[in-house]
């Protein structure tokens, strides 16, 4: 027996005295050492390229992969104010127009033999470009990629038909209730005169020719704008050695720039109200938020470690995409008044953030879920956070930033984006040790002080006569909710975003 016992421990993996320890009565009282987060060294992962740009570089020889990374600080803050989607229309021509010698048909067909992933875009304040590519195939692929960074041919017939696309887009951009949503409630946030927010209309995309797309690229375009990430299957000294060749004689032009950095904050300031966009749809949209006062240019200041993970614990606890979210599981799982909800507040990167909810339910529910989203935010403001919701919580949130780290993709990747956006060397380690030093008595008096629920705009996109709103005399539910007077919006021309009249 004796004998059969040991058998049986060592078949189990366990020594002797492993084998004799008592078994727990229920896995809850498992316990577990707390886990160490060691974020990596930007030091150990940055080379400093010609030309002024930055690579970091990851190793990861488990499969014969490469994956490159280009960001720009280059975006639609570069726009001129009548030639808005400049910025954008010249990231996704950078690869779809063609490159150095070839025409658009002769690249993608190299990109395609090669099997090679290739692809260019441009945002509201960067651009980039990425290449994914077999080891074998990096030089290749490289070569490519700085074909078309350098050399964009930006062929005639692929600007033509990236305009009739654009334009089509345009027309039908009343369609989507959510594109509706969005659009209004940017305005209604950050004003229509940022660049944030400044749409492509048919004047601004008739305003962009070949030749200002050539000169925006000439000028914004090179390698002291540029941060790249690589990481794969390739040795650090091999990747710095291949990129300094392409970036080494590139050619500088006259007016090349540097843009300034952050770009300019809004201006604008919004003003409570509750606003109502007519369209036939059987479940209305819905936004409510505002402005946050913290974070950016836009805010009161520099907001502490401590303050910021505070609220980044309180948003989600509110609505984050976790095990915990109050707006979900009141909404959705406990009433059934939405099909779906969700709840965030940035702090800003670039500029003050905001505090947003959204949810879809159907059209006659929109008052009760906006009062049960008033409800859940004046408890969070009221009454303390129960020490297992708050434990669940930022446990979730630790996880997730252990987690960025996992592939030699997301080092690369999130290292460059630090560097991008000037964040210093020990952000991450900082960030976490505020979340673990989060008491609830914090996120209460982080809800009191930055939740404002008497400052809020709230945008319905749907059926009025169903949601009640001001119809036939009768009082209009989201007016009492909300104490501010209801506004109906107007759908705009969609080719000149013009309210009508």
């Amino acid at each position: 027996m004796r004998s059969s016992a040991l058998l049986l421990a060592l078949a189990l993996g366990l020594t002797p005295a492993a084998a004799q320890e008592p078994l727990l009565a229920h896995p809850g009282m498992l316990r577990f050492d707390e886990p160490v987060f060691v974020p990596p060294q930007p030091a150990a992962h940055r080379v400093e390229l010609p030309g002024g740009a930055v690579v970091f570089v990851a190793e990861d020889h488990s499969l014969p992969l490469v994956d490159v990374a280009v960001a720009l600080r280059v975006g639609s803050f570069l726009d001129p104010a009548d030639q808005s989607g400049l910025a954008s229309l010249t990231g996704a021509l950078v690869r779809r127009a063609g490159a150095g010698e070839m025409a658009a048909d002769h690249f993608d067909d190299r990109v395609a033999f090669l099997g090679a992933r290739l692809n260019s875009f441009a945002g509201i304040t960067r651009a980039g470009a990425s290449l994914s590519v077999t080891t074998p195939g990096l030089e290749e692929g490289l070569e490519l990629l700085f074909a078309m960074l350098r050399r964009p041919r930006f062929d005639p017939d692929r600007i033509e038909a990236a305009h009739r696309s654009l334009t089509e887009n345009m027309k039908r951009r009343n369609e989507d209730p959510l594109d509706l949503l969005e659009r209004e409630w940017e305005w209604l946030l950050w004003g229509e005169e940022h660049f944030s927010t400044r749409p492509v209309t048919a004047a601004t995309l008739e305003a962009i020719g070949r030749e200002q797309i050539i000169a925006f690229h000439r000028r914004y375009w090179h390698p002291a704008n540029m941060v790249l990430a690589v990481s794969g299957n390739v040795r650090k000294e091999r990747a710095v050695e291949l990129l300094s060749k392409h970036l080494a004689d590139w050619p500088q032009s006259s007016d090349a720039a540097v843009p300034e950095w952050p770009p300019p904050a809004p201006s604008h300031r919004p003003v409570a109200g509750t606003y109502q966009i007519e369209k036939n749809v059987p479940q209305a949209k819905v936004r409510l938020g505002h402005l946050s006062r913290l974070g950016g240019d836009g805010g009161d200041g520099e907001t502490s470690d401590r303050e910021t993970a505070t609220i980044e614990v309180m948003s989600e606890i509110l609505g984050g995409s976790g095990a915990v979210s109050r707006i979900a599981g009141r909404l959705r799982t406990a009433e059934g008044l939405v099909y779906r909800a969700s709840a965030s507040f940035d702090t800003g990167e670039l500029w003050a953030g905001e505090f947003r909810v959204f949810f879809d339910t159907a059209n006659r529910n929109v008052a009760r879920a906006v009062e049960t989203t008033l409800e859940e935010i004046r408890r969070l403001q009221t009454r303390i956070v129960h020490p297992q919701e708050l434990r669940v919580v930022k446990e979730s949130l630790l996880a997730e930033i252990r987690q960025s780290f996992d592939t030699a993709e997301e080092v690369a990747g999130y290292l460059a984006e630090d560097e991008l956006l000037e964040r210093p060397d020990d952000y991450w380690a900082r960030r976490y040790r505020a979340i673990q030093a989060v008491t609830a008595e914090d996120v209460l008096v982080a809800a009191a002080r930055y939740l404002e629920p008497e400052s809020l705009i709230v945008l319905a996109v749907g059926r009025a006569a169903e949601m009640g709103v001001g119809i036939d005399g009768r009082p209009d539910p989201l007016e009492e909710l909300t104490g501010h007077p209801l506004v109906r919006l107007e759908l705009r021309d969609p080719l000149t975003l013009e309210p009508p009249g």
